[in-house]
C-alpha cells in the first residue's frame, strides 16, 4: 500500500461519506411507511418464526421460517432479534435495513482501493480517489432503493454485506508465496454465510477463485505450489453443496424449456439487468421483459454484455486488466438471476437482483472515466451522481404502501397485466369497486389474459352480491368451477415466460379464496363443501380438498348417489396429500356403493402395489381393466 499523506486522502474518504449521507437521507423517508406485501407473511403474520425460543433458533438452520417456504437462516434470524426487541415495528426494521447498506459502504472502498491498486499498480496513488468516487455512486444508485426500503428485501442487503466481506477476505489473504489460511479460511465462511442469507451469493464462489487463481499466476513458476489451487477449487465446491441443498428444499418449481425463446428470455433479461445498473431512469416494481416492446434492443444489450465478458475473460487470462475483471465479475453476479433454471417470479427483472452487481458495473465506469483527464473525468462523475442521486430520493417515496407502489408501475406500463390484477383484485373489488375494477382490467394489453380477469371480476360480483342477496350460491358455483377449468388451459408462453406461471398460480389462488369465501357464507351448505372439495382436488390443492370432501361424504345431506363418488375423491386427496393408509380405507368405503366406478379399483391396485401387496392389487386388477 503506498503511503497518502492525510491531506490526501481525508478528501478521498469523504467524497464517498457524502455520497452515503445523500442516499440514507434519502432512505431516512421511509421509516414512517407501514408493512408492504411481502413483509407481511415474512414478518407481521409470521407467528412460526416470532414464537420461537432462544435455545430454539438452530432449527432455522434445518428448514424454512417464512411463508414463501424459502430458506434463508441468517435473513431469518436477523427478523427474530428485529421482532424480539422491538416488536412489530416497520420503522426500527428499516433502520436495520438501512445500517447494513451502510456497514456495505467501507467494504465497497476497502474492496475497491485493493482492487485498483493490484490491477492499476503503476496508478496506485489515485486508487483512493477512485475507491472513493465508486463508494459514492454505489451508495447513490437508485436500484439499491427496493432493497434497503423494503423490509422482506433485506436478504439482498445481508447477502451483499457477507459478499463483499467474502471478497474482501479473499484480497487479503494474498501473501508473497500464497494464501493466508487464516484469511482464506475466513472468506470461505464469509461465503457460506452469504449464500445462507440469499441463495444467489453462490455468484462469489467464482469471484474468489478468479482473484485466488490471479495471486497463483503473479507467482514465479518455480515457486508455484499446487496446493494453492485448493483454495479455488474449495471456494467453487462450496458452492456446488451448497447449491444442492436449496436445489432440494426448493418445493416450486418450473419444468425445464430449452427452445429458442428460453435464450431469448436469458439475453433480454441480462440486458434489463445492464439498462438498470447504468441508466438514471425512474424505478419500478414489475419490469415487462417479453411484453417491452424494446425487447429486441434488450437483447441486443445482453448479448454486447455476453461477448463483452467473454472478452474480458480471454484478456484476464493474458494479463491484468481492471475493464477485464469489472465486466467478468458484473456478469458472474448476474448470473444467478438470469432465469437459466426457470423460477416463478411476478418480474423477470427486478432491482434488488443487481444489488451487489452494481459494483462491477460501477467500477467499470469510473475506470473507464479515469481514461480521461480530470475536468472531464469529474463532470461526467458528477452527472452520474446527480441523476442517480434524484432517483434515490424519488424511488423510496413510492413504498408509502403497496397500493403507490402498483399504481406507479400501472402508470409506467399501463397494459402490463402484474399490477393490474393486484390493483383489481387487492384493492378495488376490496372495496366492491366493480365498475374501476373493470376499467382496469380493460387497460390489460394482452387479449386473453384480459378476459380471464373480466371473468374472474364478473364472478366476484355474482359471489359478493348477487349470491348474498338471493342467498343461492349455485350461479356462482358454477363460475367459480368454469374459471377453474379455464387455468388448464395455459398459455404456451408461459414455458418460456415465467411470471406466467406466476399469474396463474395467483388467479388459482384468488379462486381458492372465492371458495372459502362461499363456504364461510354457507357453512350448511353441503353442496357447496362437495364442490369447493372437488375444485380443489382439481387445483392440486390436497390439504384443502379433503378437509371439504371428508365433511360432504360423512354428511347425511349429501346427494346418495355421490356419496361413493365423494368417497374415491376423498381418496385421491388423502394419495395426493401423501396418506396413503387413509386413502386406502375411503377408497373400499367407496366400494361399498353401487355406483362405485373403474377409477376406484386402479386406485387400490396402485395402493397395494405400492404397499407390496401384490395377490390384493392382482385381484382388484380386474376391476380395474372392465
Amino acid at each position: 500500500m503506498n503511503p497518502l499523506s492525510c491531506k490526501q486522502y481525508f478528501p478521498a474518504w469523504l467524497l464517498g461519506f457524502f455520497g452515503a449521507a445523500f442516499a440514507v437521507a434519502a432512505y431516512l423517508q421511509a421509516l414512517r411507511y407501514p408493512f408492504v406485501f411481502d413483509d407481511i407473511d415474512y414478518i407481521s403474520t409470521n407467528t412460526k418464526l416470532s414464537e420461537l425460543r432462544l435455545t430454539e433458533l438452530w432449527r432455522l438452520f434445518a428448514e424454512p421460517y417464512n411463508g414463501m417456504s424459502e430458506f434463508l437462516p441468517l435473513r431469518e434470524l436477523s427478523y427474530w432479534f428485529d421482532m424480539t426487541l422491538f416488536g412489530l415495528n416497520p420503522s426500527e426494521l428499516r433502520i436495520h435495513n438501512i445500517l447494513l447498506y451502510l456497514f456495505c459502504l467501507p467494504l465497497v472502498y476497502a474492496v475497491t482501493l485493493s482492487i485498483w491498486r493490484y490491477f492499476r499498480a503503476a496508478d496506485a496513488a489515485s486508487a483512493p480517489w477512485a475507491a472513493a468516487a465508486v463508494t459514492a455512486l454505489f451508495a447513490l444508485h437508485p436500484s439499491h432503493a427496493e432493497a434497503v426500503v423494503w423490509i422482506a428485501a433485506r436478504k439482498d442487503i445481508l447477502s451483499t454485506l457477507l459478499s463483499l466481506l467474502a471478497i474482501w477476505l479473499a484480497i487479503h489473504a494474498k501473501r508473497e508465496q500464497g494464501l493466508s489460511s487464516r484469511y482464506a479460511i475466513a472468506a470461505l465462511f464469509a461465503l457460506l454465510a452469504a449464500m445462507l442469507s440469499k441463495a444467489t451469493a453462490i455468484a462469489i464462489a467464482p469471484v474468489m477463485a478468479i482473484i485466488w487463481l490471479g495471486y497463483w499466476r503473479d507467482i514465479p513458476v518455480i515457486n508455484r505450489r499446487r496446493t494453492m489451487l485448493l483454495w479455488p477449487l474449495s471456494s467453487l465446491m462450496l458452492a456446488v453443496c451448497v447449491a444442492i441443498v436449496f436445489a432440494t428444499i426448493i418445493t416450486s418449481k418450473i419444468p425445464m424449456y430449452f427452445g429458442i425463446e428460453a435464450v431469448v428470455r436469458t439475453l433480454a433479461v441480462l440486458g434489463w439487468l445492464a439498462r438498470l445498473s447504468v441508466s438514471p431512469e425512474s424505478r419500478h416494481f414489475f419490469y415487462p421483459v417479453f411484453e417491452d416492446p424494446n425487447l429486441p434492443l434488450m437483447v441486443g444489450i445482453g448479448v454486447t454484455v455476453l461477448s463483452a465478458a467473454v472478452a474480458g475473460a480471454v484478456v484476464l487470462l493474458r494479463k491484468r486488466s481492471l475493464e477485464g475483471f469489472a465486466v467478468v465479475v458484473y456478469f458472474l453476479l448476474c448470473l444467478p438471476s438470469l432465469q437459466l433454471v426457470p423460477y416463478a417470479v411476478p418480474s423477470l427483472v427486478s432491482d434488488r437482483f443487481i444489488v451487489l452487481a452494481t459494483w462491477p458495473a460501477v467500477l467499470l465506469l469510473v475506470a473507464l472515466a479515469w481514461r480521461v483527464s480530470v475536468m472531464p473525468r469529474a463532470a461526467l462523475l458528477l452527472v452520474i451522481a446527480l441523476s442517480w442521486g434524484y432517483q434515490t430520493v424519488q424511488r423510496p417515496r413510492d413504498w408509502q404502501s403497496f397500493e403507490v407502489l402498483v399504481e406507479a408501475d400501472l402508470s409506467a406500463s399501463p397494459g402490463f397485466y402484474f399490477p393490474a390484477i393486484y390493483k383489481i383484485f387487492g384493492f378495488q373489488l376490496r372495496e366492491f369497486k366493480f365498475n374501476e375494477a373493470l376499467q382496469t382490467a380493460q387497460t390489460i394489453s394482452i387479449p386473453e389474459f384480459r378476459s380471464g380477469v373480466i371473468a374472474m371480476i364478473d364472478a366476484d360480483y355474482v359471489l359478493r352480491v348477487e349470491t348474498i342477496k338471493t342467498g343461492n350460491p349455485g350461479p356462482a358455483m358454477e363460475k367459480l368451477w368454469n374459471l377453474g377449468l379455464a387455468l388448464h388451459q395455459k398459455p404456451v408462453e408461459a414455458k418460456w415466460n415465467s411470471p406466467i406461471n406466476n399469474f396463474w398460480d395467483m388467479r388459482r389462488d384468488l379462486l381458492e379464496m372465492e371458495w372459502q369465501f362461499l363456504i364461510e357464507r354457507f357453512p350448511d351448505d353441503i353442496s357447496v363443501r362437495y364442490r369447493a372439495g372437488l375444485w380443489m382436488l382439481d387445483a392440486g390443492k390436497f390439504a384443502q380438498a379433503r378437509i371439504h370432501l371428508l365433511a360432504a361424504a360423512e354428511s347425511p345431506n349429501l346427494e346418495g348417489a355421490l356419496r361413493g363418488v365423494a368417497y374415491k375423491n376423498l381418496g385421491m386427496a388423502l394419495l395426493g396429500s401423501g396418506d396413503i393408509i387413509a386413502a386406502e380405507a375411503m377408497l373400499r368405503k367407496a366400494l361399498t356403493y353401487q355406483q362405485a366406478d373403474q377409477q376406484v379399483y386402479c386406485l387400490l391396485s396402485w395402493v397395494y402395489s405400492k404397499t407390496k401387496r401384490y395377490d390384493e392389487a392382482a385381484r382388484v386388477q380386474a376391476g380395474c381393466s372392465k
